[in-house]
């Protein structure tokens, strides 16, 4: 039973890097900056895509509070290893953890 545990959340740390590194390919730190109409838009089309796949996630593998919230950490500080500031790290993952918190 222990194994399973662990390798779930391998999975789940897996999931919550992969949706960091998405965002870190599609909106690199560099552009936290740019405050240009079409970056804001961007920025929320790439959040709104990753809280989706958390949702479905979620959808798939049944998360409770704890896992919701291990997945909002992982997330959390793979962001702020990318180079991200503090105040776009907590919007972001308010964000996903928001929309995560709803379903």
């Amino acid at each position: 039973m222990a194994t399973q545990k662990s390798s779930d959340t391998d999975e789940l740390e897996e999931f919550a890097t992969g949706l960091a590194t998405d965002m870190a390919r599609r909106f690199p730190p560099a552009s936290e900056s740019r405050t240009d109409p079409g970056a804001v838009h961007q920025l929320k089309v790439i959040l709104e895509g990753l809280s989706a796949r958390a949702v479905r996630y979620h959808e798939q593998h049944k998360l409770g509070v704890y896992k919701k919230a291990k997945l909002g950490n992982v997330f959390k500080w793979k962001l702020k290893e990318f180079g991200y500031s503090t105040a776009f790290v907590e919007k972001a993952t308010k964000e996903l953890v928001t929309r995560l918190a709803v379903k």
